[in-house]
């Protein structure tokens, strides 16, 4: 469920000169950044099933995220930046039982999907040092891989097929991004800053089998009846996602440029998209965390490092299962629950790293 591309953006220390502190016109700034996630508890609405440990049928997911960036100042105020994010995941679950349990792992490598971004400064950021507001409107293209396949073990024997939704480089789609970037002086030394992202992803489902229906080409759950969040699911959905992070900066050694910071964090997936349908498989769901920080600013140069600690974690049900669930109600089966949540594995924490070079 993780947004990618999310750094951490800082303001520059107190002191720091308005030619480092500032893009000028003309500026270029590179950056590259890194992004750690590893997930194996497993959440039905905020409750962990710990159980999926105990019997040691959960399912692991390690990512490492690289995004590569440039932005190029036009004006102090105005800027425009694009982001290519390469991904490397693997996804360890447990096979069929004809199998004796053996767990084995699928594998995705390769480019995501593209951003451009236009930025703006509300202010001139030199006549405004002690506080501003930068707003983004973006375009992500679909240039990442949505249906990356993996040999899978199954009942009737190993098969190629598209690996699980949470492990595709890409979601088949075309969308556009909203940010919003603020920060105020509110003690020497002292900022609050705010940052929030919005992904729009208009168009409804991929043409990326999920094999979880009746309708399945490959061998797989075959069968599914209206009753299971499965039915729904013959196709991956291509979801929304937000990010928003808030808190306090404090810097600790003005000549080194050295920041230390404090941040609640929230990011995810919504249930239903804002735009267009929300049909087809989805892990809707958010966390909500902690992220102590440290940013180093010195001359061009800039080094951040940032590990967002979950502090609440929430699968939501997706619009598959309250579709189950509506069936369930109005076919009652005796001793069978109607209510329908489908789970999902998320991080205890994040590591995010990122290095910027002004030119």
């Amino acid at each position: 469920m993780a947004v990618r591309g999310a750094c951490p953006l800082l303001r520059p220390p107190e002191g720091a000169k308005p030619e480092d502190a500032n893009l000028m016109s003309g500026d270029w700034l590179a950056n590259v950044s890194y992004r750690y996630l590893h997930s194996d508890r497993h959440f039905v609405g905020d409750v962990e099933q710990t159980q999926r440990q105990a019997l040691g049928n959960q399912v692991i997911n390690t990512s490492h995220f690289i995004d590569l960036g440039a932005q190029y100042a036009f004006t102090p105020r105005w800027s425009a930046g694009l982001t290519l994010p390469l991904v490397t995941s693997e996804r360890s679950q447990l096979a069929p039982t004809n199998f004796n349990s053996v767990r084995y792992s699928t594998h995705a490598t390769g480019i995501g999907d593209l951003r451009l971004g236009g930025y703006a400064w509300l202010w001139n950021p030199a006549k405004q040092p002690k506080g501003n507001i930068q707003l983004g409107l973006g375009l992500k293209a679909p240039t990442g891989d949505d249906g990356v396949s993996d040999r899978f073990l199954t009942a009737s024997g190993p098969v190629d097929h598209p690996v699980d939704q949470s492990i595709q480089p890409g979601d088949g789609g075309w969308g556009f991004s909203v940010e919003l970037n603020a920060y105020r002086v509110i003690l020497p030394r002292t900022v609050v800053f705010l940052q929030a992202f919005y992904l729009f992803n208009p168009e409804n489902t991929n043409d990326v089998l999920t094999w979880r229906d009746n309708n399945s080409t490959t061998p797989g759950n075959v069968t599914a009846t209206p009753s299971s969040a499965s039915y729904y699911e013959h196709f991956m959905s291509i979801s929304d996602q937000y990010f928003a992070r808030g808190g306090l900066s404090y810097t600790l050694v003005p000549k080194w440029g050295l920041s230390l910071s404090l941040a609640g964090r929230i990011e995810g997936i919504p249930v239903r998209d804002v735009l267009g349908d929300s049909d087809g498989f989805r892990r809707p769901g958010f966390s909500v965390d902690i992220e102590p920080g440290i940013e180093i600013m010195k001359g061009r140069y800039t080094f951040n490092l940032s590990a967002p600690v979950a502090l609440y974690r929430n699968r939501e049900k997706s619009v598959a299962d309250e579709q189950a669930s509506a069936y369930r109600l109005a076919h009652p089966v005796p001793g069978q629950n109607p209510n329908v949540h489908g789970d999902a594995a998320l991080a205890d924490y994040v590591l995010t790293a990122s290095f910027a070079v002004r030119f």
